[in-house]
């Protein structure tokens, strides 16, 4: 099979170029170029715009950045919606929740909510705020307005122990009488008599 399309009459220059450029993705291997899971790192940046990721940030980690491209479609599908904003934080690695105006008491102000987004165990800092704030005011719908509130966790370990020592003394004595008593007895008398006799008889001389 003939890789190059050039006719035969091509030059060296077009020859070396073909070369050059001669790609070596099998079309079994375009499918993984669409999957964000498994397309190369390389190329994760291009994936993300032929897939209309709204932000992208190269210093993200290779997992992040996966994410949000996995994320893209579905968002885009619901952009305007609660659940693309807390799609958007999840991609982000942030567990998120939106409180909108009519959700409170009293009711707030029309087309505003307040979003909460935990940043536990994560740490936080402007670069990543405005990570998040891109991602919220990408997801929501064009005319509402938001406050944010970061909320931080801390897990401690508690380790409880309880201790029960028991024991007990016997002391043993030997046996004493504590009290004395003298019962009544009954006296019985009887009186045998055994009286015995012999006789001795002799014929008459």
């Amino acid at each position: 099979m003939v890789n190059s399309l050039l006719p035969q009459n091509q030059t060296a220059l077009e020859a070396a170029i073909a070369n050059a450029t001669e790609s070596t993705v099998s079309p079994d291997g375009i499918a993984k170029l669409w999957d964000a899971e498994n397309c190369p790192a390389g190329l994760l940046p291009w994936l993300a715009w032929a897939l209309s990721v709204d932000d992208w940030d190269e210093t993200w980690d290779e997992a992040t950045q996966r994410r949000v491209i996995a994320a893209s479609i579905d968002i885009h599908r619901k952009k305007g919606t609660v659940g693309a904003v807390l799609k958007a934080l999840t991609s982000l690695g942030h567990e998120g929740r939106l409180v909108e105006w009519w959700q409170t008491e009293p009711q707030g102000t029309p087309h505003t909510f307040h979003a909460e987004v935990d940043i536990s165990n994560r740490g936080i800092d402007a670069t990543a705020i405005a990570a998040i704030r891109r991602q919220i005011d990408a997801a929501k719908p064009v005319r509402s307005h938001y406050d944010l509130e970061l909320i931080a966790r801390s897990n401690l370990n508690v380790h409880t122990a309880i201790s029960c020592l028991y024991g007990q003394i016997i002391e043993i004595h030997p046996y004493q009488i504590t009290e004395l008593t003298s019962p009544d007895v009954a006296v019985h008398s009887a009186i045998s008599v055994h009286m015995t006799e012999s006789i001795t008889i002799y014929p008459l001389e």
